[in-house]
């Protein structure tokens, strides 16, 4: 059975990909050339990738009949149209929590930057400078003894909330499905409403997908609800924040500060004017990449593939599709 690819891959990750490729299974890249792409895509039996690297434009669509699964490496599936996929019975799973471990540690990296202003702090000893407080005034904080709330508690937010456990911290999550209680227990997790959460939690940490539903789900209203010395973290999709609103609410002190690995759009307008303020840390997209995460990007995809060439439902199909 073939396996269609995109977008072109570093070589050294190809490797990991073409090392780990099952017997029985034919992988290949997706051409740009019109005419080599539509024969690829009909002859396909399934198309495997990043689809922010192969966005599939309105006439693909009829020339991926014979697909039975698209299988994306990544976690997020924006781009694609669900309701063409529904109406061809084509299914769609993402990476089964490959990028799991890489985005929670990501997450967690930048709410210590941000609580311990790191770069400020590197810049001031490149500058040959030192700490110029006094003891007793400093501006630096612990995650130790604060709430953190998770918004999402799909595979990297369930990873998250694991990553934080020796962290003594509070746990709050929010998604549209609620956890059994087993795993609420289990994970240390107490369910709220948005608006609960974000009133009761020092840290705010995105991990929703981008969908018609969290569009801007940080705004002006959300933020108002927010802590005045709340952080907010986004390591999921640039579309669930709106920058402006963010940045009114960053420069006027109604939240204390944020950390964003994501952007709207990518990479963002060197104009935009949340890069000039001190309190936010910036970091490009950068979260998921690891190079541990690749075994695991493609080790899940294949096996996720097989289970459908065998004739079995496939796994982490994404929810607009269950």
């Amino acid at each position: 059975m073939k396996i269609v690819f995109s977008p072109v891959i570093s070589p050294a990750a190809w490797a990991i990909g073409q090392s780990l490729l099952p017997p029985g299974l034919t992988i290949e890249i997706l051409e740009q050339d019109p005419e080599r792409r539509v024969a690829q895509l009909e002859q396909a039996d399934f198309l495997m990738g990043f689809l922010r690297g192969m966005p599939l434009a309105a006439d693909d669509y009829p020339h991926l009949r014979n697909i039975k699964l698209i299988q994306v490496l990544s976690a997020g599936y924006d781009g694609i149209d669900i309701e063409r996929l529904r109406r061809s019975g084509i299914p769609l799973a993402n990476n089964g929590g490959a990028n799991s471990y890489a985005v929670s540690e990501h997450a967690i990296m930048l709410m210590l930057a941000v609580y311990r202003r790191l770069p400020a702090l590197d810049r001031l000893v490149r500058a040959g400078q030192w700490k110029s407080s006094k003891l007793g005034e400093e501006q630096e904080h612990e995650l130790a003894g604060k709430t953190v709330g998770i918004v999402g508690a799909g595979m990297i937010g369930r990873t998250m909330a694991r990553r934080l456990s020796g962290f003594e911290v509070n746990l709050l999550y929010c998604d549209p499905v609620r956890l059994p209680a087993a795993d609420e227990a289990k994970l240390n997790m107490s369910y709220r409403g948005l608006d609960d959460l974000l009133r009761e939690s020092d840290v705010v940490s995105l991990h929703a997908p981008f969908n018609q539903s969290t569009h801007h789900l940080i705004c002006d209203r959300t933020l108002g609800l927010m802590k005045r010395d709340a952080i907010l973290i986004n390591t999921a999709r640039g579309e669930l924040v709106d920058d402006e609103a963010l940045y009114r609410a960053l420069k006027d002190g109604r939240i204390w500060a944020a950390g964003l690995d994501a952007f709207y759009p990518e990479p963002p307008d060197p104009k935009n004017p949340l890069l000039t303020l001190p309190n936010v840390v910036l970091t490009p997209h950068a979260a998921g990449p690891t190079w541990e995460s690749w075994p695991k990007r493609f080790g899940n995809s294949y096996a996720n593939i097989q289970r459908v060439a065998r004739g079995e439902a496939p796994l982490w199909v994404v929810p607009e599709l269950r």
